[in-house]
């Protein structure tokens, strides 16, 4: 049968999507060249022949990708690339019969470029290491390929991902306002509590940790969640307004919803936070601040990938549109999965709650869902701010807020935060959580509520 290999679209302004993904982590000509021979033919000695490097400079290119994404497998990082490059929409991907192969088959296929070995392909799809083997062998004869690696390359553009299940269903609400735009928010209730908003970070949509929310029911409190200016339904806002924009969305739902006063906890979104209290003073009261993200010149340290890519984002501002475009690909449930655990394997809590808690993800899945699906304008244009320095000024006498920053945070420097946001925030008292993460709204939503509390 003919080779069918993954498309390589162009992405934006007649860029190609090996070129974003170079910028997105600054690779080297030389990774970047391996990049476009592993993907075009699945195999380093193939890609040696296709690229003309030498050997020994594409195994030493080899190494740098694999620390540079955090995989460890040849057949793995090919996976990781191939989705990547193959674009955003999975409906123009082949089916499993372009390749003649079972369902078993494919399935045993698309899994070489997602799972670390056979025994894990066992485990995950239910049958016997013995019946992976029989069924490879099978594999590379209908595919007329001789590497684990090619047959990734060849498949991993028709790979798709079953949904994950949710904990809770999402509250779906939304509101429409005079001047034509669309806000979407979701309301957890109970109508008699005292209501709290829930902001969202930049990364995510408005749907918070569910444990979060049960928390804060449990102690009295009533929460929401809104997305801000082009964040999943929510319409876009003008240029350079969003923040302001998005407190004025706050108001008119606090309003829609007979709330005349709320308390506020911000996952990352200080600026957003900020900006909030100044713009509708009369409407927040207590705050807490979780993780509260940093002016760009206090991030000096790239950890992982995430780290890499913010960094890059500051570099290139502009770029920030095509990149998350020809990245947003690869947001299928088991990469994103996947794509955590390398993003956070120098952070311990982060990592065993990944690994440990499958809630824990599918929050997460749920509240990036969006990204997935095209919807960015709101994500670019908060990095883009962030990239170009957006800063507030210092507030002081804010005695009832509270900062809770985790130890083992990763993108910014904890402490470096921290010093930025004391001179913001004078008089607001920080709780430092010593076994938690980026992800601490998910891992200790008590500590959070116990911080807008006391």
């Amino acid at each position: 049968m003919g080779v069918i290999a993954p498309p390589v679209a162009l992405a934006h302004a007649g860029v190609d999507r090996l070129t974003l993904l170079a910028h997105a982590y600054a690779l080297t000509p030389r990774q970047a060249t391996l990049t476009r021979g592993l993907t075009t033919t699945g195999s380093l000695r193939s890609a040696v022949r296709a690229t003309g490097l030498s050997y020994h400079a594409a195994r030493n290119a080899l190494a740098e990708l694999k620390a540079k994404f955090g995989i460890a497998g040849t057949p793995m990082l090919i996976g990781h690339l191939c989705a990547v490059l193959a674009g955003p929409d999975p409906a123009h991907r082949p089916h499993h019969d372009l390749f003649d192969l079972t369902e078993r088959q494919y399935r045993i296929a698309a899994a070489l470029g997602v799972a670390k070995d056979r025994a894990e392909i066992a485990r995950g799809l239910g049958i016997s290491p013995a019946v992976i083997d029989a069924e490879l062998k099978q594999i590379y004869l209908v595919l007329g390929v001789n590497e684990a690696g090619e047959v990734v390359r060849l498949v991993s553009a028709a790979t798709g991902d079953e949904e994950v299940d949710v904990a809770h269903a999402l509250p779906d609400a939304r509101l429409d306002l005079p001047e034509g735009r669309t806000v979407s928010y979701s309301d957890y209730g109970p109508p008699g509590g005292r209501p709290v908003l829930i902001l969202h970070s930049t990364i995510c949509a408005r749907a918070p940790p569910t444990r979060l929310v049960e928390a804060l029911q449990a102690r009295g409190f009533r929460p929401l969640a809104i997305d801000r200016p082009g964040f999943d339904r929510t319409s876009p806002a003008e240029a350079g307004s969003g923040y302001v924009q998005a407190a004025s969305d706050a108001l008119a739902v606090a309003s829609a919803l007979g709330i005349v006063r709320l308390d506020v906890i911000a996952r990352g979104s200080g600026h957003a936070a900020v900006v909030l209290a100044l713009a509708q003073p009369a409407l927040v009261g207590r705050m807490v601040l979780v993780n509260p993200t940093p002016h760009i010149a206090c991030t000096q340290v790239d950890n992982g990938p995430l780290g890499a890519v913010k960094r890059r984002f500051s570099r290139q501002p502009q770029m920030v549109e095509a990149m998350i475009r020809a990245l947003a690909g690869f947001a299928t449930p088991t990469r994103m999965r996947d794509g955590m655990i390398r993003s956070f394997r120098h952070s311990p809590p982060d990592r065993a709650l990944i690994e440990r808690d499958p809630r824990c993800v599918a929050d997460y899945l749920r509240a990036t869902r969006g990204f997935a699906r095209g919807r960015i304008a709101g994500y670019v244009a908060e990095q883009v701010a962030w990239a170009s320095g957006f800063d507030v000024g210092a507030m002081p006498g804010r005695s009832d807020w509270r900062i809770v920053q985790g130890r083992h945070y990763l993108l910014h420097e904890p402490d470096a935060a921290i010093e930025y946001w004391r001179e913001r925030l004078p008089d607001t008292p920080v709780r430092w959580v010593e076994d938690a993460g980026q992800l601490l709204a998910y891992s200790h939503a008590g500590t959070v509520v116990d911080a807008l509390i006391d």
